[in-house]
């Protein structure tokens, strides 16, 4: 078993049934707004949902976040605003399509914009109804919104600045293979997460 099966197989066994997730009663401001903060990045569901749109951004276009930014910004919004009409037990939706960007990123061709937007425009909808699954409309605060919007904004932009960082510093041949070698990688950890959720 290699690194990268024994990571998945780790986050898959420890991530449990789905649940909402549970924030301090009383606590103040700022830590709710870094309790929502770690919600994308503990949930391994929205983790490896997002962090593949961010590999492909940079795979994709040396301006490829720019380009996206407005379908994440977008779609977690609207996720936000319908997640309590949601049922809970959709973490599968935003693993599937993170899937689907980590595919798209390890073939590494000059796709059109348009379904790149609407991809990721899905994927950060998704994320929203999994991040505030089980909870009704004005039961936790704006501060705890606004960390998991922020959160999920960097587990976008933090892999995509890296790739275009990494693209802009190094010209080998080698980089860009490694790069898409990374987004199958996420693939495959989404795939065996997906496996056991579904089994």
């Amino acid at each position: 078993m290699n690194r990268t099966t024994a990571l998945a197989v780790a986050l898959a066994l420890s991530a449990g049934a789905a649940h909402a997730h549970a924030f301090r009663v009383g606590a103040d401001a700022y830590a709710l707004f870094v309790e929502g903060m770690a919600v994308p990045w503990s949930d391994p569901w929205i983790l490896f949902g997002l962090l593949p749109f961010g590999v492909l951004a940079g795979i994709w276009r040396m301006d490829g976040m720019p380009l996206v930014w407005p379908a994440l910004i977008g779609g977690l919004i609207v996720g936000f605003a319908t997640a309590p009409l949601m049922p809970e037990g959709l973490e599968i939706v935003p693993l599937a399509i993170g899937l689907i960007a980590a595919a798209l990123g390890a073939l590494a061709r000059d796709y059109a914009p348009e379904p790149l937007l609407a991809l990721m425009a899905l994927g950060a909808v998704s994320a929203g109804w999994v991040a505030l699954a089980g909870h009704g409309y004005g039961e936790l605060p704006l501060t705890v919104y606004a960390g998991i919007f922020l959160g999920a904004q960097f587990a976008v932009v933090l892999p995509a600045a890296l790739v275009v960082a990494t693209r802009r510093a190094l010209t080998a041949g080698w980089l860009m293979i490694g790069w898409r070698v990374a987004a199958s990688w996420l693939g495959a950890i989404a795939m065996i997460l997906g496996a056991f959720r579904l089994a």
